[in-house]
């Protein structure tokens, strides 16, 4: 029988898997977090095992589609094994934050092995003052942040003395798995079904609209928000500064108590979410302040969650330009207006967003023309943003209690990629940086440091 659909990775996840073969747009990102003591290394084991029990694609590696018209293919990896996507290692350098943070930047940006499932954690022991700690890299074909959260699930309690998971018999569930068939017949099939997709999707349309032609002005609407979101995408950078693109990345990190800067949100009128966008933008003006480079606006992504009610794992996610405003003016008055900024763009989203809408048509180009165009596209995007809601409350992992999660997103062609993610006590950032766009890397922390000092007075 012709493989299930969910057995084919959807347009956008498509586009992610072509565009990552460009080291200059990887699309992948990942994490590190803190504990405070070393993880137990056999528990944490028996806890990724319920995860890869739990999600299918934890335990199946790719197979390549036909051309743009048929998405790769997910399959079970008959011949997986726990080793090849869990490791112990000493502390990197003196043990510090610093090497700490070094060595996850090389271990993010180092590629995936194609043939394997596309995950990898690193248990890390010997850092300073007797704590652990844990690296996550996980492909963005896989999930996006809300999967990754998901799985982690799977091998994290609220407790340090958490009864050991129970067993679980990989072996025997990969074996079950089914396998899609993969025949000349069955590729000529998909190759069929790729080609009537399109228009059977645009008579199914069609269809709807007759019965119910109340459905025009949604219509309407849809075209006219993703024509307006296009045209966003393409509006010059706020920067003349953040210019250049390279494939080189440097790490920052600094943390916020989270309760503080809830409470300040909320004191300004706004959301954390806002709040962090704030910090942003007040930060990149500083920057260009201190280089006697004046700036107005900064042109950005943030990212807008698709996923339905019920729905779990996968990609349900899509970034969106915005428009933030760098100017002078009172910090109530800029968180103002970033929420109306970011409300109104977030409304704008309609199904699948603006990457589903172009990534069935980016498919179709060969890989070097889709990947020209999205670097075109990327390189007037000053910054990409991710706000990750984590796990809130005190939790552990394998008998280590999480003091800090570091997520770092995918800078894709932009100048950086800020993520935060929230934990018990601390608002955790992370910021991947492309040096030969911002030059002084260290500058923009200290500046992102000083904005949201300034952002936590002004809501205190």
């Amino acid at each position: 029988m012709a493989n299930d659909p969910s057995d084919h990775m959807t347009s956008s996840e498509a586009m992610m898997w072509t565009l990552e073969r460009d080291p200059w747009l990887a699309p992948s990102g990942g994490s590190i977090t803190i504990y405070d003591r070393p993880l137990d290394l056999d528990r944490f084991r028996a806890g990724v095992r319920q995860a890869v029990a739990a999600n299918v694609r934890l335990r199946q590696h790719v197979e390549p589609g036909v051309g743009g018209i048929v998405t790769p293919r997910w399959e079970p990896s008959l011949d997986f094994d726990l080793d090849d996507h869990i490791r112990r290692i000493d502390a990197p350098g003196d043990g510090g934050l610093a090497a700490l943070i070094e060595w996850t930047r090389d271990c993010l940006t180092e590629p995936y092995r194609r043939d394997r499932p596309l995950w990898e954690y690193v248990v890390i022991d010997g850092l300073q003052d007797g704590k652990g700690a844990l690296a996550t890299k996980l492909h963005h074909t896989v999930g996006d942040g809300a999967t990754a959260m998901a799985i982690a699930q799977a091998y994290t309690d609220t407790e340090r003395d958490a009864p050991m998971p129970p067993p679980v018999d990989l072996a025997r569930i990969i074996a079950d798995d089914p396998v899609p068939p993969h025949g000349i017949v069955d590729d000529v099939r998909d190759v069929a079904s790729g080609l009537v997709h399109l228009p059977w999707a645009l008579a199914h349309r069609a269809a709807d609209l007759i019965r119910h032609p109340e459905h025009v002005s949604e219509l309407r609407t849809e075209v006219r928000d993703l024509a307006s979101t296009v045209v966003e995408q393409l509006q010059p950078a706020g920067s003349p500064l953040w210019t250049h693109r390279s494939e080189r990345r440097h790490f920052e990190i600094l943390s916020l108590p989270f309760a503080e800067t809830r409470a300040a949100a909320k004191q300004l009128g706004g959301s954390i979410n806002d709040l962090f966008l704030a910090g942003i933008t007040m930060a990149g003006r500083r920057y260009h302040d201190r280089e006697g480079v004046p700036v107005e606006r900064f042109h950005a992504t943030f990212v807008v969650s698709t996923r339905t009610a019920g729905e779990e794992g996968g990609n349900a996610f899509s970034p969106v330009p915005v428009e933030l405003p760098a100017g002078e003016m009172s910090v109530r008055d800029r968180m103002a207006a970033i929420h109306e900024a970011t409300g109104r763009r977030r409304g704008e989203v309609h199904g699948e967003g603006p990457i589903g809408a172009v990534a069935g048509v980016m498919n179709l180009l060969p890989g070097e023309l889709s990947a020209a165009a999205v670097k075109q596209q990327a390189s007037h995007i000053d910054f990409a943003t991710s706000n990750l809601p984590g796990m809130l409350g005190e939790t552990y992992v394998a008998g280590a209690r999480t003091e800090h999660c570091y997520g770092f997103g995918p800078v894709a062609g932009t100048a950086f990629n800020i993520t935060a993610v929230s934990t018990s006590e601390s608002f955790d950032i992370g910021v991947n940086i492309d040096p030969a766009a911002v030059t002084k890397p260290e500058l923009l922390r200290s500046s992102l440091a000083e904005a949201y000092e300034e952002l936590l007075l002004a809501g205190a």
